[in-house]
């Protein structure tokens, strides 16, 4: 329940299946009879909280303050048809099966909330669905049964999906068949993958007419359109999974591929090489324990801090993603669009850990801080299952998100204001209140 509270008469409020706003459904009682029927409206609410309760004599400011765009959000579901068990630190409990009962409850709740999209931030089964990952599975490889689980649970969502790619992801399938299951309709895939090579990026400025005109379409059709403008990268294997996408006027979303550079994939692709050049150097014992073969290895072994982040796990953008970056970050700039990101890695420490950042973070920082100064809003991820939060110095929300692996009912969604984010958080998944960072002066254009 959400209440704007002054007094005089109250107003019910129902949560818009159209555009994830809010329409004044009933002027209801005034006075005293108006706080009786407040009360029983209160204990015949629906489950979700789908009714939102305003007291006051003018409908202005609650008006001013309906989201113009919702989206839902979860990450790491990681399911395996297997027992509960610790992860390889063991500092934590993960509840494989349960998992797909969550994300059966994450459909049910978007369907209720009526978001325009919903962003699934990686690691959709588990490694161990592979066999050849952790303690492995007795009944033998089962990689396609569990993706078919999952996707059976997400086909029953009413939104497109834009799915982040995880490292989880790589354990099971490679580049071409990830992307053929991420295809199928029952994942409800986001507009943006297709059986065809992707086309190189448009210029920034027929990107921000096509951007233009879509969020007018969108507007005229009274909902956000998740379809409503994509600018793809350039053509190559890991590109296909990397891309941005503006759904309503004056917000650009980025999906970020951090595994673009990562040994998670094919010997002999110009990511598993790159990858191999980042390891070599900042980690070489691991390495050269990953070229023979050994198992068992502690990954960081004899790293400081900074180094830790260079581990088989995690991976990186490359030079062509972070330059493609570079170029919608600065496109939407100069449209002044507000900018969320996305990633399965983090990219900023204090709302992580040294352990489970991508590799090239901090170039990543750059580009959003030297680019995208006051209109990158946050950047949302996940990886680490515990979760995390942090402010950086340009004002960037980077929130990690609580994986349903290891906390009951963690799912929710995001409302998007005028002046910030409202995370929703459901069962033991954190809210958060993101405020927008100051647009800098127009000089800096």
């Amino acid at each position: 329940m959400v209440f704007y509270t002054q007094v005089e008469r109250v107003w019910i409020w129902q949560i818009c299946p159209l555009h994830g706003g809010a329409l004044r459904s009933q002027i209801m009682w005034q006075g005293p009879a108006g706080a009786r029927m407040l009360r029983a409206v209160l204990r015949g609410s629906a489950a979700f909280g789908g009714l939102h309760i305003a007291m006051s004599g003018s409908t202005a400011a609650a008006a001013a303050d309906t989201p113009h765009l919702r989206f839902g959000l979860i990450s790491d579901i990681q399911y395996c048809d297997c027992d509960d068990a610790a992860n390889f630190a063991g500092t934590e409990v993960r509840k494989y099966r349960g998992s797909l009962t969550q994300t059966r409850e994450a459909v049910a709740y978007w369907n209720h909330v009526s978001p325009a999209f919903v962003v699934q931030l990686g690691d959709l089964i588990d490694g161990q669905n592979s066999g050849n990952y952790g303690a492995g599975l007795s009944n033998g490889v089962q990689s396609e049964t569990a993706f078919s689980a999952v996707a059976k649970e997400l086909a029953k969502c009413e939104a497109p999906i834009f799915h982040a790619i995880g490292n989880h992801e790589l354990y099971n399938f490679d580049w071409k068949a990830l992307r053929e299951r991420l295809q199928r309709p029952e994942c409800r895939v986001g507009p943006r993958m297709s059986a065809a090579a992707p086309a190189a990026a448009a210029p920034a400025a027929a990107a921000a007419a096509a951007a233009a005109a879509a969020a007018g379409r969108a507007a005229a059709a009274g909902r956000a359109s998740a379809a409503a403008v994509i600018a793809e990268p350039p053509a190559d294997e890991a590109s296909d999974f990397y891309y941005c996408w503006q759904p309503v006027d004056g917000w650009t979303f980025i999906m970020l591929n951090p595994y673009a550079v990562s040994i998670e994939q094919p010997k002999g692709l110009p990511g598993y090489e790159a990858a191999a050049v980042v390891l070599a150097e900042h980690n070489p014992d691991c390495w050269k324990a990953v070229q023979s073969g050994s198992k068992g290895v502690d990954y960081f072994a004899g790293l400081e801090e900074p180094q830790q982040r260079y581990v088989p796990f995690n991976g990186g953008l490359g030079e062509a993603q972070l330059e493609w970056l570079t170029q919608e970050v600065r496109a939407a700039r100069m449209r002044s669009d507000r900018i969320v990101v996305l990633s399965h890695l983090p990219m900023y420490q204090p709302a992580a850990s040294a352990k489970t950042l991508m590799y090239d973070s901090d170039a990543a920082l750059r580009v959003l801080h030297d680019e995208g100064a006051g209109h990158v809003v946050a950047v949302l991820a996940g990886h680490l299952h515990r979760g995390g939060y942090a402010v950086d110095e340009s004002g960037v929300h980077h929130v990690t998100v609580q994986s349903p692996l290891n906390f009951e009912r963690c799912f929710g969604h995001v409302d998007v204001h005028q002046d910030r984010l409202e995370l929703v958080g459901r069962g033991e998944m954190v809210s958060r209140t993101l405020p927008f960072p100051a647009k800098p002066a127009l000089g800096y254009l």
